[in-house]
Protein backbone atom coordinates (compact mmCIF):
# COMPACT_ATOMS: atom_id res chain seq x y z
CA UNK A 1 0.00 0.00 0.00
CA UNK A 2 2.68 2.45 0.56
CA UNK A 3 4.17 2.80 -2.75
CA UNK A 4 0.97 3.74 -3.54
CA UNK A 5 0.69 7.06 -1.48
CA UNK A 6 4.51 8.67 -2.97
CA UNK A 7 2.38 11.68 -3.80
CA UNK A 8 1.72 12.53 -0.05
CA UNK A 9 5.26 11.61 1.00
CA UNK A 10 6.53 13.76 -1.53
CA UNK A 11 5.00 17.20 -0.42
CA UNK A 12 6.26 19.68 2.36
CA UNK A 13 5.28 18.46 5.85
CA UNK A 14 3.47 21.41 7.71
CA UNK A 15 2.82 21.76 11.27
CA UNK A 16 1.13 25.24 12.66
CA UNK A 17 1.11 27.19 15.45
CA UNK A 18 -1.90 28.89 16.22
CA UNK A 19 -1.94 30.82 19.82
CA UNK A 20 -0.51 27.75 22.19
CA UNK A 21 -1.42 24.67 19.71
CA UNK A 22 1.14 23.39 17.37
CA UNK A 23 -0.81 20.96 15.28
CA UNK A 24 -0.23 18.50 12.36
CA UNK A 25 -3.09 19.80 9.86
CA UNK A 26 -4.39 16.52 7.98
CA UNK A 27 -6.57 16.95 4.42
CA UNK A 28 -10.69 16.72 5.51
CA UNK A 29 -9.45 16.88 9.45
CA UNK A 30 -9.99 20.45 9.42
CA UNK A 31 -7.14 20.99 7.35
CA UNK A 32 -8.56 24.25 5.54
CA UNK A 33 -9.82 25.83 8.99
CA UNK A 34 -6.33 25.57 10.26
CA UNK A 35 -4.21 26.72 7.97
CA UNK A 36 -6.46 29.90 8.02
CA UNK A 37 -6.18 30.44 11.13
CA UNK A 38 -2.61 29.74 12.05
CA UNK A 39 0.24 32.20 13.39
CA UNK A 40 3.20 30.63 11.95
CA UNK A 41 4.38 27.46 9.68
CA UNK A 42 6.60 24.80 10.52
CA UNK A 43 8.35 23.07 7.28
CA UNK A 44 9.97 19.79 7.00
CA UNK A 45 13.20 20.65 8.94
CA UNK A 46 11.84 22.69 11.08
CA UNK A 47 9.49 20.69 12.54
CA UNK A 48 11.78 18.70 14.84
CA UNK A 49 12.62 22.16 16.96
CA UNK A 50 8.93 21.44 18.52
CA UNK A 51 8.57 19.26 21.91
CA UNK A 52 5.21 18.05 21.30
CA UNK A 53 2.30 18.39 18.45
CA UNK A 54 -1.63 18.10 18.40
CA UNK A 55 -2.71 15.84 15.83
CA UNK A 56 -6.96 15.57 15.16
CA UNK A 57 -7.59 11.72 13.88
CA UNK A 58 -11.41 12.06 12.90
CA UNK A 59 -13.41 9.03 12.73
CA UNK A 60 -12.12 6.76 9.58
CA UNK A 61 -15.17 5.65 8.23
CA UNK A 62 -16.96 9.55 7.97
CA UNK A 63 -13.56 10.67 7.06
CA UNK A 64 -13.54 8.23 3.98
CA UNK A 65 -17.24 9.14 3.07
CA UNK A 66 -16.33 12.98 3.09
CA UNK A 67 -12.55 12.72 1.21
CA UNK A 68 -14.31 10.50 -1.74
CA UNK A 69 -17.14 13.62 -2.07
CA UNK A 70 -14.57 16.18 -1.65
CA UNK A 71 -12.61 14.99 -4.51
CA UNK A 72 -15.16 13.75 -6.65
CA UNK A 73 -16.36 17.36 -6.05
CA UNK A 74 -12.99 19.05 -6.76
CA UNK A 75 -12.30 16.89 -10.12
CA UNK A 76 -16.33 16.98 -11.32
CA UNK A 77 -16.74 13.29 -11.40
CA UNK A 78 -19.51 11.68 -9.80
CA UNK A 79 -18.99 9.92 -6.46
CA UNK A 80 -19.76 6.39 -7.92
CA UNK A 81 -17.21 6.42 -10.49
CA UNK A 82 -14.64 7.91 -7.82
CA UNK A 83 -15.48 4.80 -5.32
CA UNK A 84 -14.96 2.43 -8.01
CA UNK A 85 -11.47 4.08 -9.01
CA UNK A 86 -10.58 3.57 -5.81
CA UNK A 87 -11.68 0.71 -4.86
CA UNK A 88 -10.18 -1.12 -7.88
CA UNK A 89 -6.56 0.13 -6.87
CA UNK A 90 -6.75 3.11 -9.37
CA UNK A 91 -7.16 6.27 -7.15
CA UNK A 92 -4.98 7.34 -4.26
CA UNK A 93 -5.41 11.03 -3.20
CA UNK A 94 -4.99 13.50 0.29
CA UNK A 95 -8.47 13.38 0.52
CA UNK A 96 -9.11 9.81 1.82
CA UNK A 97 -5.52 9.07 2.75
CA UNK A 98 -5.71 6.74 5.49
CA UNK A 99 -4.48 9.46 8.32
CA UNK A 100 -1.95 7.22 9.37
CA UNK A 101 0.31 7.84 6.29
CA UNK A 102 -0.08 11.32 7.43
CA UNK A 103 1.66 10.32 10.46
CA UNK A 104 4.33 8.73 8.57
CA UNK A 105 4.60 11.80 6.73
CA UNK A 106 5.40 13.44 9.65
CA UNK A 107 7.76 10.76 10.65
CA UNK A 108 9.85 12.46 7.82
CA UNK A 109 10.40 15.12 9.90
CA UNK A 110 9.59 14.73 13.59
CA UNK A 111 10.45 11.88 16.41
CA UNK A 112 9.00 13.38 19.07
CA UNK A 113 5.88 13.24 21.29
CA UNK A 114 2.19 13.69 19.86
CA UNK A 115 -1.00 13.84 21.80
CA UNK A 116 -3.37 12.43 19.51
CA UNK A 117 -7.00 14.06 19.43
CA UNK A 118 -10.68 13.08 18.18
CA UNK A 119 -11.76 15.98 15.59
CA UNK A 120 -13.65 17.67 18.08
CA UNK A 121 -10.92 18.87 19.62
CA UNK A 122 -10.80 21.84 17.03
CA UNK A 123 -13.61 23.72 18.95
CA UNK A 124 -10.65 24.40 21.37
CA UNK A 125 -8.52 26.02 19.09
CA UNK A 126 -10.72 27.66 16.79
CA UNK A 127 -14.35 29.07 16.33
CA UNK A 128 -13.84 29.41 12.81
CA UNK A 129 -15.09 27.13 9.93
CA UNK A 130 -13.88 26.66 6.41
CA UNK A 131 -15.25 24.66 4.02
CA UNK A 132 -17.73 22.90 5.91
CA UNK A 133 -18.99 20.10 5.20
CA UNK A 134 -21.87 19.67 2.44
CA UNK A 135 -24.41 16.79 1.64
CA UNK A 136 -21.79 13.85 1.09
CA UNK A 137 -23.34 11.07 -0.70
CA UNK A 138 -23.05 7.93 0.99
CA UNK A 139 -20.40 5.11 -0.56
CA UNK A 140 -19.37 1.93 1.00
CA UNK A 141 -16.70 1.55 3.23
CA UNK A 142 -13.11 0.63 1.35
CA UNK A 143 -11.59 -1.15 4.67
CA UNK A 144 -8.10 -0.96 3.64
CA UNK A 145 -8.89 2.93 3.94
CA UNK A 146 -9.82 2.52 7.42
CA UNK A 147 -7.88 -0.36 8.98
CA UNK A 148 -5.19 1.77 10.56
CA UNK A 149 -6.69 4.73 11.54
CA UNK A 150 -9.16 2.69 13.83
CA UNK A 151 -6.42 1.38 15.86
CA UNK A 152 -5.41 5.64 15.91
CA UNK A 153 -8.50 6.15 17.71
CA UNK A 154 -7.95 4.33 20.44
CA UNK A 155 -5.25 7.29 21.66
CA UNK A 156 -7.02 9.28 21.83
CA UNK A 157 -6.42 11.66 24.16
CA UNK A 158 -2.99 10.27 25.14
CA UNK A 159 0.43 11.70 24.55
CA UNK A 160 2.78 9.07 22.96
CA UNK A 161 5.59 9.28 20.93
CA UNK A 162 5.39 9.06 16.88
CA UNK A 163 8.17 6.28 16.72
CA UNK A 164 6.44 4.11 18.75
CA UNK A 165 3.00 4.88 17.01
CA UNK A 166 5.08 4.24 13.32
CA UNK A 167 6.62 1.45 14.35
CA UNK A 168 3.56 -0.96 16.03
CA UNK A 169 1.60 -0.88 13.17
CA UNK A 170 3.66 -0.20 10.40
CA UNK A 171 4.62 -4.02 10.00
CA UNK A 172 1.49 -4.87 10.45
CA UNK A 173 -0.74 -2.66 8.48
CA UNK A 174 1.47 -1.89 5.39
CA UNK A 175 2.54 -5.03 4.61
Amino acid sequence: MLTHWNKLLDTDCIVIRTGKYFVYPIFRVGYSTLMSVCDKQYINQEIIKLNQIDIMIRDPEERFVSGVNEYSRQNNIPVSDCWKLIKNGKLYDRHFTPQYMWLLHLYTYYKGLITIRPFEYIQQITTSHVNMSRQKTKVPICEDFVKIDRYLTKFYNQTVSLPDIVKSYKKNVLS
